[in-house]
Order: C-alpha cells, then sequence, then structure tokens
C-alpha cells in the first residue's frame, strides 16, 4: 500500500525539471525574436550574439553603409533633387531594381538571423508563435522595398508611355541654342527667354467625333523668374490665320471654322496639313496659336475631359466654389451655390455643361476647374492616390514634351508665381470678327508688364464678373 501511494508523486517530481527547461527555452525563444528584431535595424547583433563574430563583421559593415548613404541622403539632398529624380527613366529603373534586390536579401537576413540565435526545446505552442512572428516580420521588412519597386514603376511606365523620347526639344522655332553658355544651362529650352506650352482641355469621349479642345490656354513661362502669363483663347474664334505652309496655302484668308475645329482639321488631312507630325492636330493648332498671337508654342499638353473624371475620382473629389446654381446637364439635378466636394461625374458636368450659360461660361469653368485640381494635388494626396492618379493620367493625358526636358522642367516649375491672365472675350475681342493686331499687342504688353514686374492693365483682362466667379 505505501509502495503503491507513493508511485503516483514520483512522476510529477520527474516532470520539473522539464518544465524548468521549456520555461528557460521559452524565455531565451523571446529573446531570440527581439535579437532577430534588432538585427532588422543593425545588421549582425544575433550573429554576434551566437558567436559567429566573422558573418557579424560583415553584416554590421553592409548595415552600416546602407545607413550612412540614407543620411547622407537626407541631410543633403533637397526636395528638388529629389523630384528631379523621379522624372529621369534611368534613375527610376535603377531604384526599381535595387528594392527588387532588398527584399529578398531583408528576408534571408530575418531568417538567418533568427536561426542564428533560435533556442531548443520551446514547447510546441511557442515554437509556432515564433515562426509566425518570424514570417510576419519578413513581410514587414520586405513591405517598404516591395512599395518603393511599385512606385518606381508606376513612375517609369508613366514617363516613358506618356513624354516623347527627345529627339528635339521642341517642334516650334526658337531662338539658336548655344548650350556651351553657362547662362543657358538648366533651362528646359535653352536659347529662348521664355518658354510656351498650349494648355488644352478636351471634349474627346464616348459618342463624339473627333478631339475639340475647348479649353486652349498659352502658358509662357520666362526660364528665368518662372514668372508666368496665362492667355486664354475662345474656342468659337473664327478666321483664325494659319501657319506658312500646306495649312496657309489652303486657308490663306484664315481658318473659316472655329478656333476648336483646328485640331480636327489637322487630325483628318495630317497627310497634307501636317505631314510627318506625330501630333498632327495638335500641331496644326499650336501653329495657329502661335498666328494669333505672334509668338512661338513650343509644346502642347492635353488632358482629356472625359479622362478627367477619371483623375478626379482617383485624387478622392476636388472642392470647388459654384457661384450661382446652375443645373447638371439633363440630369434634372441642381449644383448649388457654395463650396462643393465633386465626385468625377459631377465634376465633369460643372465643367461641360451649356444649360443656362454661355460658351465663356463653360469655358470659365473649365480653366477654373483645371487650375483647382492642379492646387488640391498636393504631395500627401498624390502620393495617397499616386496609382490610379498615373493610370488615370496615362490614358488620358498627352504631351510632346520630350522625357529629357522634365529635370529642368521641374526646376523651373518650383519657380513659378502668377504674372497676368489674359482672356480674349467679349468685350475685349469680338471673336466673330477678331482684330488680330490688337490680341497681338495684348499679348505682347501683357508679357512685358509681367518681365517688368507690373500688374496687367485693367483694360486687357475685361471679363463677365459672372465668368470671373466660376470656382
Amino acid at each position: 500500500m505505501t509502495q503503491g501511494t507513493l508511485n503516483p508523486a514520483t512522476p510529477e517530481l520527474e516532470q520539473v525539471p522539464e518544465r524548468s527547461e521549456r520555461s528557460t527555452a521559452d524565455t531565451s525563444g523571446r529573446r531570440a525574436l527581439w535579437l532577430t528584431l534588432l538585427s532588422v535595424l543593425t545588421p549582425g547583433v544575433a550573429h554576434w550574439h551566437a558567436g559567429r563574430r566573422r558573418t557579424a563583421t560583415v553584416l554590421t559593415a553592409f548595415g552600416g553603409l546602407i545607413w550612412v548613404s540614407v543620411a547622407f541622403a537626407v541631410f543633403n539632398l533637397g526636395r528638388e533633387h529629389v523630384v528631379a529624380a523621379a522624372v529621369r527613366p534611368a534613375v527610376l529603373l535603377f531604384v526599381g531594381a535595387t528594392a527588387l534586390v532588398v527584399i529578398p536579401a531583408w528576408v534571408v537576413l530575418v531568417v538567418t538571423s533568427y536561426n542564428a540565435v533560435r533556442a531548443k526545446g520551446m514547447s510546441r505552442r511557442r515554437a509556432r508563435t515564433a515562426r509566425v512572428a518570424v514570417l510576419g516580420l519578413c513581410a514587414a521588412v520586405a513591405t517598404p522595398p516591395a512599395l518603393v519597386a511599385h512606385y518606381a514603376y508606376s513612375q517609369y511606365d508613366l514617363i516613358t508611355t506618356v513624354f516623347a523620347d527627345g529627339g528635339g526639344r521642341s517642334s516650334a522655332p526658337a531662338a539658336a541654342a548655344n548650350t556651351d553658355d553657362p547662362q543657358q544651362a538648366g533651362k528646359p529650352l535653352p536659347g529662348a527667354d521664355r518658354l510656351n506650352v498650349l494648355l488644352l482641355g478636351s471634349d474627346a469621349g464616348e459618342g463624339r467625333l473627333g478631339t475639340r479642345p475647348d479649353t486652349m490656354v498659352l502658358a509662357s513661362v520666362d526660364q528665368d523668374t518662372g514668372r508666368t502669363v496665362l492667355l486664354s483663347m475662345p474656342r468659337n474664334l473664327q478666321n483664325a490665320p494659319m501657319p506658312e505652309g500646306p495649312a496657309k496655302a489652303k486657308y490663306p484668308e484664315g481658318y473659316p471654322d472655329l478656333l476648336n475645329s483646328v485640331y480636327a482639321e489637322g487630325t483628318r488631312h495630317h497627310l497634307h496639313l501636317a505631314p510627318g507630325s506625330a501630333n498632327p492636330g495638335a500641331d496644326l493648332l499650336k501653329g495657329t496659336v502661335s498666328q494669333i498671337l505672334g509668338m512661338p508654342v513650343h509644346h502642347f499638353a492635353q488632358v482629356d475631359m472625359q479622362g478627367f473624371r477619371d483623375l478626379v475620382d482617383a485624387m478622392g473629389g476636388v472642392d470647388v466654389n459654384v457661384a450661382h446654381r446652375m443645373p447638371m446637364g439633363e440630369t434634372g439635378q441642381f449644383f448649388q451655390p457654395g463650396p462643393q466636394h465633386l465626385d468625377g461625374a459631377q465634376a465633369l458636368w460643372y465643367a461641360r455643361s451649356r444649360t443656362g450659360a454661355s460658351d465663356y461660361d463653360r469655358m470659365e469653368r473649365q480653366r477654373c476647374m483645371l487650375s483647382t485640381l492642379a492646387e488640391q494635388a498636393d504631395p500627401m494626396t498624390v502620393l495617397n492616390h499616386y496609382h490610379k492618379m498615373a493610370a488615370a493620367a496615362k490614358d488620358n493625358f498627352r504631351t510632346d514634351i520630350p522625357a529629357d526636358m522634365l529635370q529642368d522642367l521641374v526646376k523651373l516649375a518650383e519657380k513659378i508665381e502668377p504674372a497676368g491672365s489674359i482672356q480674349f472675350m467679349p468685350p475685349l475681342i469680338e471673336p466673330s470678327n477678331p482684330d488680330f493686331n490688337r490680341i497681338r499687342a495684348i499679348a505682347k504688353d501683357t508679357i512685358d508688364q509681367s518681365e517688368a514686374g507690373e500688374e496687367p492693365k485693367a483694360t486687357a483682362v475685361q471679363h463677365n464678373s459672372r465668368v470671373a466667379a466660376a470656382c
């Protein structure tokens, strides 16, 4: 009986050392996870603790090199350097490829660090928890470089798809460039005092034949100071003088239709009116606007208003100040006066609706909507919605600005400041019978005043007060 009563206690006495060993192993397991986490920030710590000094030294040297490089970039590279690098395809490819190499390297570091200090004899539950923790840490360290690679590729795809591959800084005549002149270094368009870009908002879309740019604004930028003058052309301008060459020969007395149909004319008859052009409609319109204003038009940038809806949705909507109650097309709904947050479909209705409004109202709303959207595209908004915005831009944005100009263009963009805005509409001009000499004189005077630091004359900026309050 005595022997029988002692036997049940014997196994319990024998299990005490085993539990103590497991408790020690579990404690070591927690320490191993902390050492692994520390090794992510300071490579080599776990290997050093495990006695693998040579491996630890190599990992520490590489880790130190990485952190020194990061510190150098943070403290020595300004925002302009980062932005300039972000528009260079070669840099984007390098960054993306490097990030893809970092992913497996960082995962291997996590796994080998844990294996170097992994405790033996842990309970199954603790061992399972440790494996999950290591997998989670692998995912955590792989996510940032994966996002970098994804952003880099998206940006590379956008630039190489939308922007021209070079082959000439401009298709328009400009002053002879002296690239050895230090004063010309860093200018997007060497040899010219001003860079003139025609901004187009087209109404191409489902159910519409051809492209009709209802928004036509020439942005004339002083390449030294960044002071920018905006010259808005009315869509219904008639008898526009055509550029020298086939177009002038065909329409010697001026283009008989509205200005916004010049684009479609160039596209339809590109073999005759714009032979060899990659953008015949835009190039013919650039030449026509150049004749109207009496100044060269170097490049164009075009946004499809139908695709504009996708861009607004990608940004999460746009905030506008509606000047007066107006119908939302033929939907039976109305835009109410005051601040409004519009989604893509509503923004498109607001920009394009003609119901109860004139063409000038519509033109101003489109111009104002584009500028408002640009103002609200702050860095954090762009970063948070970048992939959707890049996809929308790639599908709906066209330009002949070459990719090799972007780096200098970004530097110029940092200096840009408004220096005047002219809208050529009644009562300033009569679109059906325009005085082109007066238009050229107003454009020249406005630019001269901007270069002198003066505000445009009041007589040159008259426009309907209802239109002025469109945003």
